[in-house]
């Protein structure tokens, strides 16, 4: 009798768990994504309700870029842990899985062969395994989906589960794949991270590098875990910072066509907390790029000299008016925000007149009720200075910045490594960051940290503390209806 014990670690059976179409698990080598993606297929092979005839019938494709790579891992770890269960047919590249009533077709299909790529693209399948998935095209998901849910035919009882899994290493920031695990993951699919390998929470080590001696002891003795930590720690030795930052550390690569403008000096752990409540009494600074994507943040300088990032205001193909009218208005109404004097710090290019209506930007964000304040300078190098300045600065031990995760979604990726210098054709590195998906609201949050940092905030501040000691005057958030 065949026995096949499995025990998945933390994510991975968050992963299996997960009844989303399409899931991904992306974590360093050696913490058992694979395994974890064959155990997987395995259940739903074993949950199929059996057809008229009693049978289970299933068939899953398993993709990868090259038929030697399926081999070489998917094929061999398959056959070595359902030992008794697989039968491999060579010349037809199918792993035939029979257990009682289970009949299950695992086809390894290639994509480095236009045959097996056409004959991929016209099969009935239950499901898909994309191994290593970010070694194909993204644009792959969505054909295969279409495979996906077609056998067992209706005559066989239909499909109990169907769906796509994927398996990878961490891809590179700005490619096809981060932007689908990070920023336009479709609804449903669902993305899984495992810790780094360095991590207090990596998984597997209690199964890497072992020895029949530390194979004894308990699968949570730390002489066995560290043990398991030696693999990691021989990468870090032997590989690049680069390498080990996608393949230990399980952390988005930095983007090979141009280096990330804060790279050295912002830290995820460090500047991003869960939560940033303003201060009552200190007034709102608002950082605001104009233009046709006029995005916003709203920042604040507290007590104990913190620049408090509260939340960005994402614009796209707007015009500033509409953005006032419809989300920062709006969002200034929030009970975090209410009755806290505020103002606007803005592109000094925003006080040239409109070719239109003689009307500076300025102006029209004065005609809505607001405070509003050219920046100090628009030069860059001085406005990523002041950023760096901010990042780079502590108080009482802790960070002198402090970023809202839940509010700041798109500044947080911008700062990881979204927003950054190109390259010229010739390789060398662009003076000036590039214009992408994050440029506006880190040019946002530049205007606001150069106010902050320059002694602006106090100078607006007294200002804006005059209104109230004049009856009639002045309008705070408090007064919008």
């Amino acid at each position: 009798m065949t026995t096949i014990s499995y025990t998945a670690p933390a994510t991975c059976a968050s992963f299996m768990k997960s009844e989303s179409f399409g899931r991904l698990i992306a974590g360093p080598v050696g913490s058992g994504k694979t395994t974890s993606c064959l155990f997987e297929l395995f259940r739903r092979a074993l949950e199929q309700e059996p057809a008229p005839d009693g049978i289970r019938y299933t068939r899953f494709a398993l993709v990868r870029s090259t038929l030697k790579q399926l081999k070489d891992t998917v094929l061999k770890d398959v056959t070595s842990w359902l030992k008794g269960v697989a039968d491999f047919r060579v010349s037809e590249n199918t792993i035939y899985i029979t257990l009682g009533d289970v009949r299950s077709e695992w086809i390894l299909i290639p994509l480095d062969n236009p045959e097996d790529q056409a004959r991929l693209l016209s099969m009935q399948l239950t499901g898909a395994w994309m191994s290593e998935a970010i070694e194909m095209d993204v644009a792959l998901i969505s054909p295969l989906a279409g495979r996906c849910g077609r056998y067992p035919g209706a005559t066989l009882g239909g499909c109990t589960w169907m769906g796509i899994i994927a398996d990878t290493n961490m891809p590179a920031e700005g490619t096809p794949w981060h932007k689908f695990m990070d920023i336009s993951t479709p609804p449903d699919w669902q993305i899984f991270i495992q810790p780094g390998g360095m991590s207090d929470s990596a998984e597997n080590l209690e199964w890497l590098t072992q020895t029949p001696d530390t194979l004894k002891l308990a699968v949570d003795d730390p002489i066995r875990l560290a043990q398991g930590r030696k693999y990691y720690e021989r990468f870090i030795r032997s590989n690049s910072g680069d390498w080990c930052k996608r393949y230990v550390h399980a952390q988005y690569g930095d983007d090979p066509s141009g280096s990330a403008v804060f790279r050295e000096s912002f830290k995820r752990s460090w500047h991003v907390v869960d939560e940033v409540e303003p201060i009552s009494s200190y007034p709102l600074i608002v950082g605001l790029d104009f233009g046709r994507d006029p995005c916003a943040i709203i920042c604040q300088a507290d007590h104990r000299g913190r620049l408090l990032v509260l939340e960005e205001i994402i614009a796209q193909d707007i015009g500033l008016e509409l953005q006032l009218q419809r989300a920062i208005r709006p969002t200034l109404m929030k009970d975090r925000y209410i009755g806290k004097s505020v103002y606007i710090v803005g592109d000094p290019a925003g006080k040239q007149r409109s070719t239109l209506y003689e009307e500076t930007s300025f102006d029209l964000i004065k005609k809505n009720g607001l405070h509003a304040f050219p920046a100090p300078t628009n030069d860059i190098s001085k406005r990523i200075n002041a950023v760096e300045s901010w990042l780079l600065g502590s108080r009482d031990g802790g960070p002198a910045m402090l970023i809202d995760e839940r509010y700041c979604p798109t500044l947080i990726r911008g700062l990881s490594g979204g927003y950054r210098y190109g390259k010229t054709r010739n390789g060398m590195r662009k003076a000036t960051p590039d214009k992408n998906d994050y440029s506006h609201i880190l040019d946002a949050l530049q205007y606001a940290c150069v106010a902050s940092h320059g002694g602006m905030s106090e100078m607006v501040a007294n200002r804006l503390m005059k209104p109230r000691r004049q009856r009639g005057n002045g309008v705070t958030s408090a007064a919008w209806t």
